[in-house]
């Protein structure tokens, strides 16, 4: 199989435009925030060995009754048509594992041979990786003043918390991706200017036909001027915060500090008791979903440990 491609960044960086350029190739079967590869694969672990079409058959039901993803039912109802089971289990044989299975699963979506998946959460590509070595990535950056304005808009979030969340994502990009080859760091600014590169450099490095890019472009072009609306919705104040909280990463970044001349630091319990109290609920909900859901690496990447 052809890698897979994921789409990675912060809320409000500008995935869902990627997403949209992307899925829209013709041979491009592509998951929204799906669940179904890391979650999937811890079901797989703890269902054990395959040894029949059945077993199969009861792992993708558990998998339907386990997964909460709502924006990806289309992707779900494919579990229970025979001849997806047919095709997994046919993968399974060959290249025993979930990643086969996964891969197609996902390439039954829109009957194409590439998959990928658009993911918020850059903490989980070494997961991914361990699943899928030559997978690819589009790593997504934008200023934090525009990323915190957005997600306050959007889903009332504190500035701490979102400036949280924008510190865990630029520190993977700063200090963890390095030189490797499979990842391709832009600036969201940068490509909503000129798509082009970045469609050229994810088609061409996992096998996809180039030559629907224009198209794609002209049917979800960018908008650069509509990326800078957050200088009118973000107050001295908030903007000062912003970037005290977020100094030398951005500042590393290519974004530079208009008001703040130091770095304020978030402290770890801070950081622990933010993240906390905007996702404790929903893990309250369904605790037996925490390893599932690979919350303890996910605290360490708000942390810094790992």
């Amino acid at each position: 199989m052809p890698p897979p491609l994921f789409i990675v960044g912060t809320a409000r960086s500008g995935t869902s435009w990627a997403f949209d350029l992307i899925a829209s190739h013709p041979d491009m079967s592509m998951g929204f925030e799906s669940k179904l590869p890391l979650e999937g694969a811890e079901l797989y672990r703890q269902f054990g060995n395959l040894s029949s079409k059945e077993d199969l058959l009861r792992l993708f039901s558990e998998l339907q009754g386990q997964i909460n993803d709502p924006m990806n039912e289309e992707l779900y109802r494919l579990l229970d048509q025979p001849s997806v089971l047919s095709a997994a289990w046919e993968a399974h044989q060959s290249a025993p594992g979930w990643a086969a299975i996964c891969e197609s699963i996902y390439c039954s979506l829109d009957s194409t041979n590439h998959w990928g998946n658009k993911s918020l959460r850059i903490e989980t590509t070494p997961d991914l990786l361990k699943l899928w070595p030559d997978a690819r990535f589009i790593v997504l950056t934008r200023d934090p003043r525009a990323v915190v304005a957005s997600q306050e808009v959007k889903f009332d979030t504190s500035i701490p918390y979102s400036a949280t969340y924008w510190l865990t994502h630029a520190e993977w990009v700063l200090n963890r991706i390095g030189d490797d080859k499979r990842f391709l760091v832009v600036d969201l600014t940068e490509m909503a200017t000129d798509p082009r590169p970045t469609l050229e450099w994810a088609f061409s490095q996992t096998g996809l036909d180039c030559e629907p890019i224009e198209a794609l472009i002209a049917d979800h072009p960018g908008d650069p001027k509509r990326l800078e609306k957050w200088r009118g919705s973000l107050s001295p104040e908030r903007q000062r915060e912003v970037e005290e909280y977020c100094f030398a990463p951005m500042t590393r970044l290519g974004y530079q500090p208009e008001l703040a001349t130091k770095h304020r630091e978030i402290g770890k319990l801070r950081r622990l008791w933010l993240v906390a109290s905007f996702h404790g609920r929903e893990l309250l909900k369904d605790p037996g979903s925490i390893r599932r859901k690979r919350v303890f690496k996910r605290l360490g990447a708000v942390l810094g440990i790992g």
